[in-house]
């Protein structure tokens, strides 16, 4: 059995968790265990089933350009060597934890495969955690992998990169998604329109704010969830401020983090989704898997995602009159909805398979332990 390093630089990230419990509980199969590495403890390792004798904390891990950073980078590399030996590859969930995976990495003599689940719209992010180093890249879509490459000017010779689209267990969703609407929340009011993830700059919930008075307007007695936790104090002070001062106080209800959101997907009529940068979201994926209809802007690997007309709507970014236009026309037609959320689940179903992806995932691991071997 080959022991696979994982370091994650967020562990609040709820949606890599669950990725990475997808990875964990398919491992196994293909011959791998996982261990993982993080720079805090995080309540969502136990909530995603990850067993917490198999999670090391690393503090420093992730941080690398500040100042204070380097000064504690010797103290911080012994850690991760200390906790990684015996181990087979290491494999960044992010670009943030690659530059100490790739130290380490050399030290102990091991290779290196780095996620990148990002969509810079610059190079300087992709070069300044040293990605032209790596010989081991993933990306979860076309789009995230284009990004990375076009900024570094290609890729250096013989690097193995490959797309990795993320799979979902439809059962466990499913099953999850039976479960009651957790305790001190009301269930949605039909109709009812929601989005579902960190509620951050990226995912752009105030877009959907903006968007609100013209869907009421057609919809009169809508019920808006945005499901999910904010980043920080001063976003949250924002978006609550917004909903205030466009009278939606009544309408628009947050959620905070939910260890389960399924419960509320499942109730949704729409899955709405307007972010302003998004590589290869795993809350639309989730929402395939219960048939819900999305509205999502056309960014990142979204367009990979989902058919526009077919499997979801697509609009613009930053556009809430026609992020309004697409939902109001969906409440309106309760069997287009029906089509939709159908055919988004086909497309789950036959594109973006859970054994597809540890497939693809487990055999990049596979390919960078022989090519360190062949070295």
């Amino acid at each position: 059995m080959r022991r696979l390093f994982v370091t994650l630089a967020h562990p609040q990230h709820a949606g890599m968790w669950r990725a990475l419990r997808v990875l964990a509980d398919a491992a196994p199969a293909h011959g791998w265990e996982l261990r993982y590495a993080v720079p805090a403890w995080h309540d969502l390792i136990t909530t995603t089933g990850i067993p917490p004798e198999h999670v090391t904390v690393v503090r420093g891990l992730g941080a690398w350009r500040r100042l204070s950073a380097r000064a504690t980078l010797p103290a911080t590399l012994a850690r991760l060597v200390r906790a990684a030996r015996g181990s087979h590859a290491f494999y960044s969930t992010t670009l943030s934890t690659f530059p100490h995976c790739w130290l380490a990495g050399r030290l102990l003599g091991i290779p290196q495969v780095v996620h990148v689940y990002s969509s810079y719209g610059e190079a300087r992010p992709y070069r300044k955690h040293l990605l032209g180093r790596a010989r081991h890249v993933i990306a979860p879509s076309a789009d995230s992998l284009r990004l990375a490459e076009q900024a570094l000017g290609g890729f250096a010779p013989g690097t193995r990169a490959r797309v990795a689209y993320n799979g979902m267990d439809v059962e466990r969703i499913r099953r999850e998604a039976a479960a009651a609407v957790p305790p001190g929340i009301a269930p949605p009011r039909a109709p009812s329109i929601g989005m579902v993830g960190n509620l951050d700059w990226r995912k752009n919930p105030t877009c959907l704010v903006e968007a609100t008075p013209a869907i009421r307007a057609a919809v009169p007695d809508l019920t808006v969830l945005l499901v999910g936790a904010f980043p920080d104090a001063g976003t949250e002070a924002r978006v609550r401020g917004r909903i205030a001062e466009l009278g939606l106080s009544d309408v628009v209800r947050t959620t905070g983090f939910l260890a389960n959101p399924f419960p509320i997907v499942q109730r949704l009529d729409v899955l709405v989704h307007p972010a302003l940068r998004d590589p290869f979201p795993l809350a639309l994926l989730e929402a395939m898997a219960l048939a819900r209809p999305i509205v999502a802007t056309a960014v990142g690997g979204i367009p990979e995602m989902l058919v526009d007309g077919e499997s979801g709507r697509l609009v613009p970014p930053e556009d809430p009159a026609a992020l309004a236009r697409a939902v109001v026309a969906l409440l309106h037609d309760a069997p287009g909805r029906a089509r939709m959320g159908a055919a988004a689940y086909h497309r789950l179903a036959t594109v973006f398979t859970l054994e597809g992806f540890a497939a693809t995932m487990f055999g990049a691991f596979d390919e960078a332990v022989r090519d360190g071997r062949a070295a």
